[in-house]
């Protein structure tokens, strides 16, 4: 007999929230410092990708299926359900619950391999070609990137396809046997640990998920639409997708509040005056909590809230926002849009790349010239790793092609990497947030130990959650019983489908004169990085001319990260990045750092000024972890 598709909605709720994000963790720094605080590395040559460089099949979401019917997971362009589950019977049997619950906690069987198309395998005398070219115009013109992204060191797309093999072969019994919608239903219904919360919704919806993801109405589920029903809360149906928007372009300089703050007289100009007086306006306009810091927090409360951009359609368009040339790319719309980019700046490129595939030389890009983007040299190739059993362990790696000049420094850190140039400055991050806390919660386990002794024996376990629960595989110490440590390792093993999908972002930053001022890039304006402001606004001025807003190096973003998609806006905000390495300096200087910036003011000090003139060796009015250690 078929299971009920009724759980009660206290005991979903309590599965769900079990397999909910675990905030990221920071691992200790392992940056190369230089004089000027920075990490450099050699610029390394340029790799070329060979011009018959083939490109797999990517969707927009607001593609018609017919444009995509080459393509082996096309995307939905129907919206993400988000209707609430319907009320559950507050009556059902509770030890059918139980049972259901476990089921949830299990769901899956276990992953299948598969082989790699070895049709597109490049040529060995050739350099290996990255997944994923990345194509991201900026407010100084168009950018080539090129992307690998791993999940536990396997690259993405087979992962995101393994993972889809192992789902497949837990519904079907044999090759022949085709998936019936009912099946793949009850199946997600039955195990949010694997599907998030995307199942606590299937219940209520059933007949409405069968009428819009079932597009052949043959009443089974082919590859195609499993795709689409399984990621549609994301709007994605591959492994990944980079999304941008021109929300910021210009505004994020000219609008910001940090340089509203500084220019006075409000003349839309930085005079010397105002750019030696930058610390004080700041302080007084901006620092909103009085800790002589200024947290992107505070900057957001000022300003329209920067999430609304990927809310409206500015992130859709074809070559005007950032978008991935691997996939499926309507190369007459994007030729368009490079026609317009011809005579822009270049960005880290000694030329623009757009000018470079106009072949005919008659100042127009045409469809075949557009495509031909593909065999360019990329500026950058970035590598993003991320880690399940550590997400703090997650990297982004960078390489700076010999294109781009000399001028181009590189840092990197735990999360993310730095890319400065002369006039421009590129930020990428890895925000890794996977689902991996998969547990029965503590009351289902209470409620199964019927004679309270802590453990679960043959008779406790529920018959229709034996099969899911064998006790002599998982009873690891061998005493015919399973405690709730063993049942819960045994879960720890299930990942779910969203740690498998990677999501992109890439813009500019939404204040670029706040990620000028910026010196380590957290995010986070430190009490020194403020009294720097004038010094570092005064090295972009020319002597006795007044600064623009526009010649304010811009800062670029790109953001990846994985999880449930209804929490990536909370993911993509920009919050101030903290590390986790243990603080080292003495006990009186960690507390009188009352703002927490890492370094001990005049105004935090405590003691004689004496004292901390002494302390203070190099004379720049704090006290640095540095200096305090050698005390």
């Amino acid at each position: 007999m078929r299971r009920s598709f009724l759980i009660p909605t206290a005991m979903t709720a309590a599965i769900a929230l079990a397999g909910c994000d675990r905030g990221p963790k920071r691992s200790p720094s392992q940056t190369i410092t230089t004089p000027d605080g920075t990490v450099e590395e050699t610029v390394e040559p340029a790799i070329v990708p060979s011009p018959d460089a083939s490109l797999t099949s990517e969707t927009e979401r607001e593609q018609d299926d017919d444009a995509v019917k080459s393509n082996p997971v096309a995307a939905d362009p129907a919206p993400a359900e988000n209707e609430a589950v319907a009320g559950a019977d507050a009556g059902a049997d509770i030890s059918a619950d139980v049972v259901k619950q476990l089921d949830a906690a299990m769901g899956e069987g276990s992953a299948v391999e598969v082989a790699s198309d070895s049709a597109d395998k490049p040529d060995s005398t050739e350099e290996p070609r990255a997944a994923y070219r990345l194509w991201l115009p900026t407010s100084k013109g168009p950018l080539l990137v090129d992307l690998d992204v791993w999940v536990d060191d396997q690259p993405l797309d087979d992962a995101f396809a393994e993972k889809l093999a192992s789902v497949r072969a837990t519904l079907k019994k044999s090759d022949e046997d085709a998936i019936g919608w009912d099946q793949l239903l009850e199946h997600v219904a039955g195990d949010p640990a694997t599907f998030g919360q995307t199942a606590s919704r299937v219940e209520s919806q059933q007949q409405a998920l069968i009428k819009r993801y079932d597009r052949n109405k043959d009443k089974r589920v082919d590859e195609q639409e499993l795709v689409r029903f399984l990621f549609r809360d994301s709007n994605v149906s591959q492994a990944f997708r980079l999304f941008g928007t021109d929300a910021f372009r210009w505004a994020n300089r000219s609008a910001s509040p940090l340089y509203a703050a500084i220019d006075r007289n409000q003349d839309r100009k930085l005079d010397p005056t105002e750019i030696q007086q930058a610390s004080e306006s700041l302080l007084r306009e901006i620092d909103l909590n009085s800790d002589h810091c200024i947290d992107f927090a505070e900057l957001t409360r000022l300003r329209e809230n920067e999430t609304d951009a990927w809310r409206r359609h500015r992130s859709n368009r074809q070559g005007d926002v950032a978008m991935d040339l691997s996939g499926y790319v309507n190369w007459s719309n994007l030729s368009y849009t490079m026609g317009g980019m011809l005579k822009e700046d270049p960005v880290l490129h000694p030329s623009n790349p757009v000018k470079s595939i106009d072949a005919d030389r008659d100042h127009w890009i045409s469809e075949a010239e557009a495509e031909s983007i593909l065999t360019l040299a990329p500026a950058l190739t970035l590598a993003v790793r991320f880690d399940s059993s550590d997400p703090s362990a997650s990297t982004v790696e960078t390489q700076a092609h010999a294109a781009v000049g000399d001028d181009v420094r590189i840092e990197h850190h735990p999360g993310f990497c730095w890319i400065a140039g002369q006039a421009f400055q590129v930020g990428a991050v890895a925000l890794d947030m996977p689902t991996t806390q998969n547990r029965i919660p503590r009351q289902v386990f209470v409620q199964l130990d019927a004679n309270k002794d802590g453990a679960i024996d043959e008779s406790e376990i529920p018959d229709g959650a034996k099969d899911q629960f064998p006790l002599e595989s998982l009873d690891q110490n061998g005493d015919g019983k399973l405690s709730f440590l063993e049942i819960n390792q045994a879960l720890q093993q299930k990942q779910s489908i969203w740690n498998f999908q990677v999501r992109g972002r890439a813009a500019e930053h939404p204040d670029g004169v706040f990620a000028w001022l910026d010196l380590d890039h957290d995010q986070f304006l430190s009490t020194r990085e403020i009294q720097s402001a004038s010094a570092r606004l005064r090295a972009l001025a020319t002597e006795n001319v007044a600064l623009s807003a526009s010649d304010i190096p811009d800062t670029l973003m790109i953001q990846f990260c994985r999880g449930e998609p209804d929490q990536d806006d909370a993911r993509f905000q920009f919050s101030r990045r903290v590390t986790e390495e243990s603080d080292e300096r003495p006990s009186w200087a960690i507390h009188m750092d009352a703002n927490r910036d890492g370094d001990v003011s005049e105004n935090e000090f405590l003691g004689p000024i004496e004292s901390f003139r002494e302390l203070d060796r190099d004379d720049d009015l704090f006290l640095s972890a540095a200096e305090v250690r050698e005390q």
